[in-house]
């Protein structure tokens, strides 16, 4: 027998590469069809097309190593051969129908793989800019953004829309930031909590003025206040206002108001000494018709040195509305909303003290946060009012999983996440808000002071239980009535002092 008889006759091994080859083929081929109905049933998921790209990608890698299992069989079939040429050279001849099938098998398979890498990436890109993404596939760290995000008035417009925007360089900016956070996912090295404000945020003019353009900035806005008083009763209080938005380029209160801060008639610099921009020495404003004042804080001001080497920041929207789709609200205040709601009874006494504390204690899990909540409030009427508790009371029922429900919508202790870790800078009741730069002890050299007069923002139209009938001059509005004590406001006082949105101030 010859030596070529021999071989052939001596039975081939087993090919490992072609055999891989041929399952990834066949799972990449069998879960991308998988995959298409797995998402008509699971609209709610749209992430999931980040795995069409996977699956393409399984394929294109056991074509390759089908490639190489054909080159490894050939080179057994016949070991004389030699370099990679001789291994895969052929003769093409299409008149065999072998040939021509073989052409058009490799041509289908070619154009398939390529539809579906187009596809899977396609599919990728949608999912990765959908709002579900963006909160659901992280989440355990994005858990508080994607909770307060729902229930905001932005809930209907997608995260990219603010934090990315439209264009090519911010969206490959976005990309390359995202790759850094997915490692310190990975690494379990992220902040507990997200540090705010983003600092490479897109600007606010490239934004938010998308759908919010100076235009719309109407002159004047009504606002009414729902609060409830601290005596057993709860009582409810109200306030009623108006608020003086201005800022519009032409026509009715042009350049005044609060958005006379907007780059339409000043433009406002300033300087913050903290990450969170919440302690500001130093403002510069620039008029539109070019004079320019800088005011000074008396209490901490800067030296020339310590100005020179700061960030001097232009002031957008996003310095006052700061918070715009992730509120984490004060207990104080989702307390005040629930009862003025309904879902607190307020015929529990002293239930808006007691919802208030229960809230601001400290615990280390949600689930604590649960048994904490409930025990409180149940311990406290059973010691005080033991018939709400003896008679099963279905109010105290309700109040508990009222105070549950808004302790899980906004405060989350696994991230350090609360009202007091990212303060809001729209008004200045539980944070400094305007006062930041709005205060006594910002001064000018010439002795100006930021702070005027609150009549400057808004007036108060009426308050109390009852905000029925207004009569006000509404050139100087009412005197602000604390509810608590009855006393009269009139000048400057910082709401922070006494209020911080969480027990303290009860104690």
């Amino acid at each position: 027998m010859s030596e070529a008889n021999e071989y052939s006759s001596t039975k081939r091994p087993r090919n490992w590469w072609l055999l891989l080859g041929s399952i990834l083929i066949g799972m990449g081929l069998f879960s991308s069809v998988f995959l298409v109905v797995l998402e008509a049933i699971l609209t709610a998921a749209p992430y999931l097309g980040v795995l069409y790209l996977l699956f393409a990608l399984a394929i294109v890698v056991g074509l390759g190593m089908l490639l190489v299992g054909v080159i490894q069989r050939r080179h057994v079939a016949d070991p004389q051969r030699k370099g990679l040429i001789a291994k895969i050279r052929f003769t093409l001849d299409l008149a065999k129908r072998s040939h021509f099938y073989a052409i058009v098998s490799i041509f289908m398979a070619g154009m398939f793989v390529l539809a579906l890498l187009s596809f899977g990436s396609y599919k990728s890109y949608r999912a990765t800019e959908s709002a579900s993404f963006c909160g659901e596939l992280c989440h355990s760290v994005m858990h508080p953004e994607w909770t307060t995000y729902q229930t905001s008035s932005h809930a209907r417009v997608a995260c990219v829309e603010c934090h990315i925007g439209e264009g090519a360089d911010w969206f490959v900016k976005s990309k390359i930031d995202g790759l850094r956070q997915v490692w310190a996912v990975t690494v379990n090295s992220f902040s507990r909590p997200i540090p705010t404000p983003i600092h490479n945020l897109r600007p606010a003019r490239e934004t938010c003025e998308e759908c919010h353009w100076p235009q719309k900035f109407i002159g004047y806005r009504e606002l009414v206040r729902a609060y409830t008083l601290s005596d057993e009763e709860n009582t409810a209080h109200r306030l009623r206002m108006l608020l003086k938005i201005g800022g519009e380029q032409t026509g009715f209160m042009k350049g005044s108001g609060i958005h006379y801060h907007m780059l339409i008639a000043a433009k406002i610099e300033y300087i913050a000494t903290d990450e969170r921009r919440q302690n500001i020495p130093w403002v510069r404003v620039t008029r539109s018709d070019g004079s320019v004042t800088e005011f000074d804080s008396l209490d901490s001001p800067l030296s020339e040195a310590e100005k020179a080497g700061a960030e001097v920041r232009t002031m957008d929207c996003m310095d006052c509305h700061n918070r715009p789709s992730h509120q984490f609200m004060a207990p104080m205040s989702a307390v005040n909303m629930a009862i003025e709601q309904g879902a607190i009874p307020r015929t529990l006494p002293h239930i808006k003290v007691q919802a208030v504390r229960a809230l601001s204690h400290e615990y280390q899990t949600t689930d604590q946060a649960m048994v904490g909540v409930a025990n409180s409030l149940r311990n406290y009427y059973r010691e005080e009012y033991p018939q709400f508790v003896e008679n099963g009371s279905e109010d105290l029922t309700r109040a508990i999983q009222a105070v549950q429900a808004i302790y899980r919508g906004s405060i989350f202790p696994e991230m350090h996440a609360s009202w007091s870790a990212y303060p809001d800078n729209i008004g200045h009741h539980y944070s400094p808000g305007c006062f930041r730069c709005h205060n006594e002890s910002m001064q000018s050299a010439e002795g100006e002071n930021i702070f005027t007069t609150c009549t400057k923002c808004h007036l108060i139209l009426a308050q109390g239980e009852s905000i029925d009938d207004v009569k006000v001059d509404f050139r100087t509005g009412l005197t602000f009535v604390h509810p608590e004590d009855g006393a009269t406001i009139e000048e400057y006082v910082d709401c922070v002092d006494c209020h911080t949105g969480g027990g303290g101030v009860y104690e």
